[in-house]
């Protein structure tokens, strides 16, 4: 992967962003990178058509290559493999007490709202999922999370959307 962006984009390798985790607290979430190291200089309307992606970029993206380099976070600590994701301070901001409890656990590689529409879906439904899924955890629910998360991947059917306003 490293080999890739190196190639397709030059340095750095990875994508490196604040982002809220358990109980509130900031931790850098890493990425591999996909976007230009200049892609504010792009614009973008769809994910096909986002000039931001490198070419490669859009494969690592495709998918989810992009996002093996949480698992960096999960030995860390910062991260399970399946939890609510971990959101950005400005989101984590806007959110409810009721919605801030998806906080009481480690965010997660992948989770209830990523098998059930990820970013197709609007917040306060993503929301919802994340604290159905905090009830419902278990060993065998995070093994069908985690299944179903493969079988999207490999069939190229989980949601993309690199346009997501965001709505709540």
């Amino acid at each position: 992967t490293a080999i890739i962006i190196f190639i397709g984009d030059g340095l750095p390798i990875f994508y490196i962003q604040k982002r809220v985790g358990i109980n509130g607290k900031l931790f850098d979430l890493y990425k591999f990178r996909s976007m230009h190291r200049e892609a504010d200089k792009f614009s973008h309307t769809t994910f096909k058509n986002d000039k931001r992606i490198f070419k490669a970029g859009k494969l690592l993206r495709q998918y989810k290559i992009d996002e093996l380099a949480q698992l960096l976070n999960v030995l860390k600590g910062d991260m399970s493999v399946v939890g609510p994701r971990p959101t950005v301070l400005e989101d984590y901001k806007k959110m409810t007490i009721a919605q801030k409890k998806r906080f009481d656990i480690a965010p997660g590689l992948t989770g209830l709202a990523q098998v059930s529409g990820n970013t197709a879906l609007k917040w306060p439904e993503r929301s919802r999922l994340d604290l159905e899924y905090i009830e419902k955890k278990n060993f065998l629910y995070d093994c069908r999370i985690i299944l179903q998360t493969v079988i999207l991947i490999l069939t190229n059917k989980i949601e993309t959307n690199t346009n997501d306003d965001g709505e709540w």
